[in-house]
């Protein structure tokens, strides 16, 4: 199929990490996703960073070794009527150089499925434009499984001299783009093609015009993401050539849905960040219901 050929040629041109270069071992057949075996095997390379999305408290008992510590809620400041849309550069910056983010690094997030923080790092660091950004399948529990080395001690964190470059436009629609892509009723061309990541009785209590329902943990089985067949699956219908926005409430469930459909090989992928905290409050935009 041609999703199929385009997902191995997006691996192949996969963003690099800058002049760090990027560790020997690549994934074995995602842009955007690692196991941990690759993670083992990649463990001690220096131009690895990995990022700790679980909650303070799991961070502090233990980690990944030489992980550093980053939230969502660390990289998000209100926007007009939404309280949490992605941060700025300039509100970010200051946090990454915090938290110990290195430039020129290939960065592996982790968090502990079923949940969508990890999505949302990745997300955010590529809007930043730091380049090869990477989820990693099954999170802290696959890692446990695996007998994977674990860092106990007190945490610490070594602050950078981080710098935010740009913004990467094509990861993230506006409200007004949205609205002028689904076009007038009967909205019967879309420009975009939407995926409501929220769970099915927000979609059916209102929802975008021309969105399906893809809830977002039916991308997963048990903590890790499902086969590319089965994803796809779910999807089925949709162009993985064409233009596809995912939301869900804030961002965060929509954050997933981005990083199910870039796995699965899709040419543009973009998050409404706003979404339905921003859509379903404001007469000026359509509901279906």
């Amino acid at each position: 199929m041609l999703w199929k050929m385009l997902a191995i040629v997006t691996l192949s041109l996969a963003l690099g990490c800058g002049d760090g270069g990027s560790p020997d071992s690549e994934p074995t057949d995602s842009p955007i996703v690692v196991d941990v075996d690759w993670l083992g095997d990649n463990l001690s390379d220096p131009n690895l960073q990995l990022v700790d999305a679980r909650a303070g408290a799991s961070f502090d008992e233990g980690r990944i070794p030489n992980a550093i510590h980053l939230q969502p809620s660390q990289l998000a400041a209100p926007e007009g009527d939404v309280p949490s849309q992605v941060a700025p550069p300039e509100l970010a910056e200051p946090v990454l150089r915090a938290a110990g983010l290195r430039e020129g690094t290939t960065v592996v997030v982790y968090g502990e499925p079923p949940e969508f923080d990890p999505a949302r790092i990745v997300w955010a660091l590529r809007y930043y434009q730091h380049g090869d950004v990477r989820y990693l399948d099954g999170g802290y529990p696959a890692w446990l499984e695996r007998g994977g080395e674990i860092d106990d001690a007190p945490p610490s964190s070594t602050p950078t001299d981080y710098t935010i470059v740009g913004v990467d436009e094509n990861l993230r629609v506006t409200s007004d783009y949205v609205l002028s892509s689904i076009g007038e009723a009967p909205y019967a061309m879309p420009s975009i093609q939407l995926v409501d990541a929220r769970a099915p009785a927000e979609f059916e209590a209102g929802r975008i015009p021309t969105a399906r329902l893809v809830q977002w943990t039916d991308n997963l089985e048990d903590g890790r993401l499902r086969s590319l067949d089965e994803i796809a699956a779910l999807h089925e219908g949709l162009d993985p050539e064409g233009t596809t926005v995912t939301y869900c409430l804030i961002g965060l469930r929509g954050s997933f849905a981005w990083l199910a459909l870039t796995h699965l090989g899709y040419q543009d992928v973009r998050l409404y960040d706003g979404s339905w905290a921003e859509w379903g409050s404001s007469a000026a935009f359509p509901v279906e219901q």
